[in-house]
């Protein structure tokens, strides 16, 4: 034991001043602060240490899911319904090949029990994008869940119609689901999708919070997504405090877009597909969509299917509940832009 303790003594404690040093040599005379990333309300700074002043985060919601595991989050692959009996036959065909729920677009009314015919809702998640007819689809949806739940068996989801239809409520499933719209910035993004959402409430929030969803595009930048969905979280949580609610839960869902770039083809989706949804697992997203290149490739849809699924088989992504929890370059950057999004949306709602 003596030995031990003497091996780590023989290290000198190294102080920012020694970092600064080296860092000098390494970058031939210049200065380190030259290294930091700034954007609007937020930075990221070459180095980080326990000496910044943060405030401890809330972790991130352990699930009691006993099949996904603590950090839970459905697999859940985009299909465009312009037919409903087909539509449902290539969910279930989703669903057969390894998927945990399914992401619909729908844009016209259709019969719910065509669509979701055979689908064992208890046991995946579904969610619903409507751009049209929203306040009709939402209400046939909502009559389908009042004729088919039970007790036991509670439908997880949400609907995306950037609406918040007052009358309609059911456990484990968010009607009041808003996406967020892809911005350069990240606070922009966040502020104009929280902003969205309260306007749509009209003041109702303390009775509509545990109904909320957001629906987050995931990007290329790995840390920055990582951080923007904590801070959604973060947001969310502050929002229930100021208006005196103990508890409502948020359903986060990352929808990683195609993406394309000929220094990386052929797999260059793939590629991005896998750093975003690390990301939106690692940021705590509830559900994730990965689209493919291609939606006519069957290989490309696949793979891009199967992303989500090997990084929770393989490298055991849903194992710990929150893997980031005191990570200072993390932390740090999520109360960044939690505190530059907070000051806008406190400004609007003023």
């Amino acid at each position: 034991m003596e030995e031990n303790k003497n091996k780590f003594n023989a290290f000198k404690t190294a102080s920012i001043r020694d970092w600064e040093v080296a860092a000098r040599l390494e970058l031939n005379g210049s200065n380190s602060k030259e290294l930091v990333y700034q954007g609007t309300g937020w930075s990221i700074q070459p180095f980080y240490d326990q000496n910044y002043n943060l405030s401890p985060a809330p972790l991130l919601p352990i699930s009691e899911n006993k099949f996904l595991g603590p950090r839970t989050w459905y697999n859940c692959p985009y299909l465009k319904v312009t037919d409903a009996i087909k539509a449902n036959e290539k969910a279930l065909e989703y669903l057969r090949d390894g998927a945990d729920g399914i992401f619909f677009e729908l844009n016209a009314e259709l019969d719910f029990e065509i669509l979701l015919k055979d689908i064992e809702w208890q046991y995946c998640s579904l969610n619903f994008l409507v751009k049209k007819n929203q306040d009709a689809i939402a209400l046939a949806l909502h009559d389908f869940i009042a004729v088919r739940k039970t007790s036991k068996s509670p439908f997880h989801g949400a609907f995306f119609g950037n609406i918040a239809p007052p009358c309609l409520k059911e456990s484990y499933f968010s009607f009041a689901g808003f996406q967020m719209i892809p911005s350069a910035s990240p606070v922009d993004e966040i502020v104009a999708g929280f902003n969205l959402m309260l306007a749509s409430l009209k003041g109702d929030f303390h009775d509509t919070a545990g109904r909320v969803a957001f629906s987050v595009a995931v990007g290329t930048d790995f840390f920055l997504e990582i951080a923007k969905l904590r801070a959604i979280r973060q947001l969310w949580n502050r929002l229930l405090v100021e208006n005196k609610i103990e508890s409502a839960p948020l359903f986060i869902h990352g929808h990683s877009m195609p993406w394309s770039n000929t220094n990386y083809q052929p797999h260059g989706n793939m590629l991005k597909s896998t750093t975003a949804a690390m990301a939106a697992i690692l940021g705590g997203c509830d559900a994730i969509t990965i689209d493919p290149e291609d939606n006519d490739h069957s290989m490309m849809i696949r793979v891009a299917r199967n992303v989500s699924n090997i990084l929770r088989e393989e490298s055991h992504f849903s194992k710990v509940a929150d893997p980031l929890a005191g990570s200072y370059f993390i932390e740090d950057l999520t109360q960044q832009l939690t505190s530059a999004a907070w000051e806008s949306i406190s400004k609007s709602t003023a």
